[in-house]
Formats: C-alpha cells, structure tokens, sequence
C-alpha cells in the first residue's frame, strides 16, 4: 500500500510538471493583448511596447491603478519607449534608447512619468527609483467618452517636435518632446556634399536652402546655399528658393526680379517646365502679393 500511494504521488507530481510547458505553448486569447506603435517625428523613431488591458466595468483611477504609486503604464510587462535619437522632454535631456516608461497618476492635476533604464521587467514589482534617467510632470486630462483598451498615439507637430499619448477609461496623458532634426538634416547634407559628384551637388544645396525656407531657421544660411545652386547650375528651382530667402529679408523688389528670371528659365528644357508647373501657383500668388508690397 505504501509503495502504491509512493508511485501515485511520484506520477502526480510528473503530470503537474508536464503541464507547463503545455501552458506555455498554448495560444489562447490574452486579457491584455500586446500592442506596439512606431512613428518617425523628423529623424527620430519612436516605439512603444505594452500591453492593452481592457476596463470591462471596472473602476480604474484610485482603484484598479492607484493613485501616487508608480504605475507600469500598461500590462503585464512594463510598457517601453525606445528612441533613435537624443530626444529633449521638459526642456531635459533623454540620451537615444530604449526605456522602461511607468507613470505615477494622480487624483488631480499632473502626473508624473519616467523614463527608467531598465526595460526588460515585469510590471512595476522590480522598479528601482534609482536607475530612473528622466522624471517629468506631464499634463492628464479627462475624457468625455470612455476608452476601453488602453492605447498609445505617436504624433507629429512639426518636422521637430512631436506627442506621445496614452489614453485609457476616461485620461489621456500627454508627453510632448522635441527633436534636434533640422541640425541632424543640415549635417547630412554637409556629409554628402563631401562625396557628391558635381552634378548632384546643386540640388543638395538647395536641399539644405529650401530646408532652412520651408521651416523659417535661418535666412542667411539658405540665401548662400541658394545662391551656391544657382552658380552650379541655375534652375527655376534655385531661382524661387532664392527669391523666397529675399522676400522673407523684405527685400521684395529683388524677390521679384529674380522669380521673374524663374519663369524665363521655365521654358529651357522639360525638366524646368515639370519643375515650374508644381510651383507656379504658388509662385504666382506671392508674386502678386510682393507687388503690392
């Protein structure tokens, strides 16, 4: 009897054991699924990994998530943000890499949110205040609609900045951050002007002109590098960039005078002609507009 009772126990426990790795292979659907979203904002990527819980009825701010206790922003696993370039948050700035992100919510007002180098852990169980690279208050507003998964938005505000949020039951959390990519831009530009043939090297100064134009940096950098194209090789192209870069230093008897020299160019070869016809509407209109001026 003994030996009888020694050789179940002994097959219970090896059917118990047989039972994980079925476990872990078993594919069913999961309460909180994973997610992932990537964006570019200028030069910069960014991605975010977590998983999505579900409110399903549930009472979550002050309840399921409690307030002023760091939080793992998702799921399961601690949610990740990871970034391709030097990024700034809050006037700080956030070394390129790949972070664990927890938030701290708050009954009223602002959170707090973290960027915390260690990114492989399980929820928040492990979070070391210490290994924290960046602490922000971020804004936390109320929803008038209920979000039912939790989710993340990556948006772009200009070719510089951009917006992370989270959303969830009725908060969105915004985390604004700034990039560096018109100076990244201008640096590969110099980098391929270095190696370029000549013949390519007018469209790559006009490159870093219209750059400098179309996101109102710096006017004297842009008028040399129209400049530069234009003695390389004049093209309607070059001659409207550099017209802009005069009309924006209110130089507007010049800026017409050379989108002037623009339209005469429009009718040399093909190429100026596609050229001319995908800016003339707008050519014509600020011609129009610096003649009153």
């Amino acid at each position: 009897m003994k030996r009888l009772a020694i050789a179940i126990g002994f097959m219970l426990v090896v059917c118990l054991l047989s039972l994980n790795p079925l476990q872990a292979q078993l594919d069913v659907p999961q309460k909180s699924p994973k997610a992932n979203i990537s964006f570019r904002v200028g030069l910069t990527d960014v991605s975010i990994n977590y998983c999505s819980p579900a409110a399903r009825g549930r009472g979550i701010w002050g309840k399921l998530v409690p307030y002023d206790k760091v939080w793992r922003a998702g799921a399961n696993e601690a949610t990740t943000v990871e970034f391709s370039t030097d990024i700034i948050i809050g006037n700080m700035i956030l070394p390129k890499g790949k972070y664990g992100f927890f938030l701290i919510p708050s009954k009223e007002g602002s959170w707090t949110a973290i960027f915390n180098k260690v990114w492989d852990q399980w929820g928040a169980y492990s979070y070391d205040e210490t290994k924290d690279v960046l602490r922000i208050t971020v804004e936390a507003n109320n929803l008038t609609e209920v979000i039912e998964h939790l989710h993340y938005r990556i948006t772009e505000k200009d070719i510089e900045n951009g917006i992370i949020i989270m959303e969830w039951e009725r908060k969105q959390v915004v985390i604004p951050f700034a990039t560096d990519a018109i100076n990244q831009s201008m640096d590969n530009i110099e980098k391929a002007l270095k190696t370029a043939k000549n013949d390519d090297k007018w469209w790559l100064h006009m490159e870093a002109a219209e750059l400098q134009l179309d996101h109102y940096c710096n006017l004297g950098v842009a008028l040399e590098h129209a400049n530069t194209s234009i003695k390389l090789k004049p093209t309607v192209r070059g001659y409207w960039g550099k017209a802009r870069a005069l009309a924006w230093k209110q130089d507007y008897a010049a800026a017409i005078a050379t989108t002037e020299k623009a339209k005469t160019l429009s009718a040399t070869s093909n190429e100026e002609k596609e050229y001319y016809a995908s800016v003339k509407e707008q050519l014509e209109a600020s011609l129009k507009e610096w003649k009153k001026l």
